[in-house]
């Protein structure tokens, strides 16, 4: 056989793939270092569940709410268990019951905005909104047979209008009613002041 088994490189360059980018209502803008404010409070605590709030963070288009939780296991079955730490009880608005972990914002203007909009109305993601969006991005998570730590970030877009923001949250299956914090919505639009570029 002359030459060789395989085919020789091939000398044209490799095409470069199509630049996804996606639409700010769906994602915190990838270039800006946002300014941060920490919160460090509890919006709920049960026997067997602590919800909190870690911090925010701020970006010139929108915030960004890091939310955290731990699970104790008290007297749930093995496949209660798995699903209060897996997507089984908090599917962001997928769940027809209501009882996944869910979050909603009003604002200063006397508007409301939650994470089960989308779903309760059937847009796409590729949909811009008429007015506010809270888009829920599931956080990392992990624990054992006992206890389980996870997070979530909640991105709403665009910045609210100044005054008092009222974070709402609801777990019924983890015996969570509503539960609600102030975020103070003039001081966190100062900040965009202080957000700056990742790159010179």
């Amino acid at each position: 056989m002359d030459g060789s088994f395989f085919p020789a490189p091939s000398s044209e360059p490799e095409p470069e793939p199509p630049v996804q980018v996606s639409p700010p209502w769906l994602q915190h803008p990838s270039d800006e270092y946002p300014a941060r404010l920490l919160v460090r409070e509890f919006l709920a605590q049960t026997e067997g569940t602590a919800l909190s709030v870690s911090h925010v963070d701020v970006y010139s288009t929108g915030l960004l709410i890091k939310i955290d939780w731990e699970l104790r296991r008290l007297g749930e079955s093995a496949t209660g268990w798995q699903l209060a730490t897996g997507m089984g009880h908090f599917g962001f608005g997928s769940d027809p019951s209501g009882s996944e972990l869910r979050f909603g914002l009003a604002l200063a203007d006397g508007s409301a905005v939650t994470t089960v909009d989308r779903f309760r109305n059937r847009m796409s993601f590729d949909e811009e909104p008429s007015g506010w969006s809270l888009m829920n991005y599931g956080g990392g998570g992990g624990g054992g047979d006992r206890e389980y730590s996870s997070s979530s970030r909640l991105w709403l877009w665009p910045l609210p209008p100044a005054g008092s923001i009222e974070l709402v949250a609801e777990w019924k299956a983890r015996g969570i009613g509503e539960v609600r914090m102030v975020l103070d919505g003039s001081a966190l639009r100062d900040m965009v002041a202080n957000v700056r570029s990742l790159w010179p």
